[in-house]
């Protein structure tokens, strides 16, 4: 039998290691459109910050510790399509030369690439987006000669991750573009305004509800032109989201409309002997029980792993994402998982919400901070529906302990009496989530 992988990022090689370890018999073949394999691009950003200097820290496998596995790994080789009917791959290498490629089992890991819209001036020396090494190692280069005017277009996590890789690169002066009226509009609202306060109290400067329309300059870029103004920029971060890469694939899998492939919980697609997994695909969700596009490096690596066992025909559910994340901004933590008001509405489900401030420890024990939790519940039953928390230190691991909770269907007045560890440096007798638990009634 043989598994074909298109891709070779995080959710690809964990199946294709998982199914080579329990049936070694397989063969295995990956093709991979870069010269990179298993690398952590959340970590990205901080390698850009200076925190991290050595880019090798961030690739967590290479080729060769794959092929040493018995994984025949096929570098710079790009899928073109798939002929479901005939079960080949048709792809190019380095080279353009093509070449056909059977299966007896497909896994589309194709990932995700930032999304680089057909503005004019896009083109121009000077705009960088993030999301491989190789990109992450010019990105870092640039902000050394220390450009003076720094624009981020996007302000959602990475965007603002990168806003304070800026500052700690020391560049002059930083500006973030956000089409939307708020930053970090996965959470609620409140959330998005704190993280804007704590940006402009760094001295970078916002400019939210503007759409960008073009870039201008010679063959670099030297301004940034909005439906609002226009304004200086001598390097320009776009950070807008991604897009799916299964443009290549045409209809021949179902869908949702940015792209993703629709999978099941098995990571089934709709044609048979097809998988996906990773970025490109969807994942199913526990609260909406459906598939949704959830981005996430976690959900990459459980699908990866659990695509290997689906494929050897092992009975296979993921059915427990959250979309459970966590941020940090300058000094401002923040996390959250599960259901948001703005979910809670769009998919007609009845709500109630608590916030809460609490400290982070013990008042006695030096330096407790303030912690902001919002839980978001149902006013029948006061089932625990989501939530979200910030602070300036020891918020965002917290949001561990709610996501459990969220998937394990616990009420308000459950999680309040939960059984929560206490010493004075970690926390009050009342831990912060026990007071927004209690505090929701």
């Amino acid at each position: 039998m043989k598994l074909v992988v298109i891709g070779g990022n995080a959710a690809g090689m964990s199946a294709a290691s998982r199914l080579k370890r329990r049936a070694p018999e397989w063969e295995v073949v990956v093709l991979e459109q870069s010269r990179e394999v298993s690398y952590g691009a959340c970590g990205l950003p901080y390698y850009v910050a200076g925190l991290n200097d050595d880019i090798d820290l961030i690739r967590i496998r290479k080729a060769a510790d794959f092929e040493k596995s018995g994984i025949d790994i096929r570098l710079e080789c790009r899928a073109e399509r798939v002929d479901a009917g005939e079960k080949t791959v048709i792809y190019r290498d380095a080279s353009g030369e093509e070449h056909m490629e059977r299966y007896d089992k497909l896994l589309i890991a194709t990932g995700a690439s930032p999304k680089i819209p057909p503005i004019p001036g896009i083109g121009k020396k000077g705009i960088y987006p993030l999301k491989t090494p190789e990109q992450a190692e010019a990105l870092k280069q640039a902000l050394r000669k220390k450009p003076r005017n720094v624009v981020i277009v996007g302000g959602g996590y990475i965007g603002l991750e990168l806003a304070e890789a800026c500052l700690m690169q020391k560049a002059a002066h930083i500006r973030v573009v956000e089409a939307m009226d708020r930053l970090l509009n996965v959470f609620d609202p409140e959330f998005g305004e704190a993280v804007g306060q704590e940006l402009e109290r760094h001295g970078v400067c916002l400019n939210t509800g503007e759409k960008v329309l073009a870039f201008e300059g010679g063959d670099a870029v030297r301004r940034i032109v909005t439906d609002k103004g226009s304004y200086a920029a001598d390097l320009v971060i776009l950070s807008i989201g991604v897009s799916p890469n299964t443009r290549f694939l045409g209809d021949l899998v179902e869908k949702l409309p940015n792209g993703a492939i629709v999978t099941d919980p098995a990571m089934k697609t709709s044609v048979p002997d097809i998988y996906a997994a990773g970025d490109c695909a969807t994942v199913w969700h526990r609260l909406l029980d459906r598939p949704a596009y959830l981005a996430l490096g976690t959900n990459a690596n459980k699908q990866g792993r659990l695509a290997g066992d689906s494929i050897l025909g092992k009975p296979v559910s993921l059915r427990r994402a959250l979309g459970t994340s966590m941020l940090r901004c300058m000094e401002l933590e923040l996390a959250k998982t599960g259901l948001g008001e703005a979910d809670c509405i769009a998919n007609h489900i009845p709500y109630k919400t608590t916030t809460v401030q609490a400290r982070s420890h013990a008042r006695y024990y030096p330096d407790p901070k303030l912690l902001t939790i919002k839980l978001c519940y149902s006013p029948e039953d006061h089932v625990l529906l989501g939530a979200q928390i910030m602070g300036q230190k020891e918020a965002a691991w917290r949001i561990d302990a709610l996501a459990c909770a969220v998937d394990r269907g616990m009420t308000t007045q459950e999680l309040g009496f939960l059984d929560l560890g206490y010493a004075p440096p970690f926390a009050s007798v009342w831990d912060a989530v026990a007071i927004a638990a209690n505090a929701s009634k």
